[in-house]
């Protein structure tokens, strides 16, 4: 069960050309060892072989779902401006560990990335482990001048994706980093211990994976993270 930490001040930051809202609030939790704790004793991680995700999930409770999202929903409904007829929903909501190595990589897995073309989901991330981890990058594409995918764009991205690989060796694969040859890295949010992010799935981006220390499948050590998405319908 989460205990929210009803003295977290939310930061609001307007990032890229569209100014898009993004949410950061540190501290969230009151106990965010006791979420560390849950995530390791209900087990059941496994490879994630229906994402792009580059590792091992584990689902999360319906309970600690609702723990986390229902305080957040009258902030959401106010920055996005999502109308009081669009009910919330939660969906596909996994604790993470990232535990590929840079050749295991498939090659969508080494691009920014989009979570969907709805503009009314949210993606929630809440950095669980003490350590020191990769934080998460957003970017624009350089030849097409898109942030975030919809309906119109999805076709166009997948084209420029695929061009881009046919280009390169198989062999050349690594995860994203700030410097890519196809974005622009135009705003990184930090990781740390117990802060929560949100924004709009639509955007493109990517964890900022450090090899050094997020490449982990220890739970105590590796780069845990609760992910959770919120369907405005």
């Amino acid at each position: 069960m989460i205990v929210v930490n009803r003295q977290s001040i939310p930061k609001i930051e307007l990032i890229g050309k569209h100014k898009t809202p993004v949410i950061i609030i540190d501290d969230y939790a009151v106990n965010p060892d006791e979420i560390a704790v849950e995530a390791a004793t209900q087990g059941g991680f496994s490879p994630d072989n229906v994402t792009n995700y580059p590792g091992v999930r584990s689902p999360i409770s319906k309970a600690l779902v609702v723990g986390y999202l229902k305080p957040l929903m009258p902030l959401l409904y106010r920055i996005y401006k999502f109308p009081k007829s669009l009910t919330p929903a939660p969906k596909d909501n996994y604790f993470s560990l990232i535990t590929k190595q840079p050749s295991e990589l498939s090659a969508l897995q080494t691009w920014p990335h989009f979570d969907t073309p709805d503009p009314n989901l949210l993606a929630v991330i809440h950095y669980l482990d003490k350590g020191s981890h990769g934080g998460t990058g957003f970017f624009r594409h350089n030849k097409s001048n898109l942030e975030h995918v919809d309906e119109t764009s999805i076709d166009d991205y997948y084209k420029y994706a695929d061009d881009y690989f046919q280009s390169i060796k198989a062999n050349a694969y690594a995860y994203c980093t700030e410097q890519h040859s196809e974005f622009t890295c135009y705003k990184k949010i930090e990781y740390k211990p117990n802060r929560l992010i949100i924004f709009p799935g639509q955007l493109l981006h990517s964890t900022l994976v450090d090899s050094e220390t997020d490449i982990d499948q220890n739970l105590s050590s590796g780069r845990l993270t609760a992910n959770l998405f919120a369907a405005f319908k």
